[in-house]
């Protein structure tokens, strides 16, 4: 029996995964394991410039290794991440498998301009870290819906917790 589970959030840059991944562990009491903090942590983009694939490469397996660790211990995660193609979100559906944990992939669903006029809010207001603007462009043109995978389904912008009490 499965008592522990992986939410993968996916969603295009400011969509507010990380909104909804806080949210979730502020409710139940579940870690998040972020590949944005680990690149902070790793000292890599602090600037705000572009980061070269092989260098997200090195943060992501970090990630994942951290990941690893929690699910091993039989505790639920959110792994917050863009995942923008159903080969990152089964790489990651694989590693919440390996580790006896249930994967549950959650999409943050919001149009590209709006996630571009969060993009541009927070460089003026920097609430959150830099995004360099041909990370952001790579993601948004990158990012793949995950239909017709099993998911579930937030919108930016709808009320956290009602979703949360209802889907979590």
């Amino acid at each position: 029996m499965v008592e522990h589970m992986l939410y993968i959030l996916t969603g295009m840059s400011f969509a507010g995964k990380s909104v909804l991944a806080k949210a979730i562990s502020e409710r139940k009491g579940i870690a998040i394991i972020d590949p944005d903090t680990v690149r902070i942590e790793m000292g890599l983009g602090l600037d705000g410039e572009f980061l070269p694939a092989e260098q997200w490469a090195t943060i992501h397996a970090e990630a994942e290794d951290r990941a690893r660790s929690i699910l091993k211990e039989g505790r639920s995660l959110i792994y917050d991440t863009t995942a923008f193609d159903k080969n990152q979100r089964d790489e990651l559906r694989d590693l919440a498998c390996q580790c006896g944990a249930l994967p549950v992939v959650i999409a943050v669903k919001i149009d590209r301009e709006e996630a571009y006029r969060r993009w541009r809010r927070n460089n003026e207001t920097l609430e959150r870290f830099t995004v360099h603007l041909d990370d952001f462009n790579m993601c948004a043109e990158a990012f793949e819906y995950p239909h017709g995978e099993t998911h579930l389904t937030y919108k930016a912008g709808q009320n956290l917790n009602a979703w949360i009490t209802n889907n979590i």
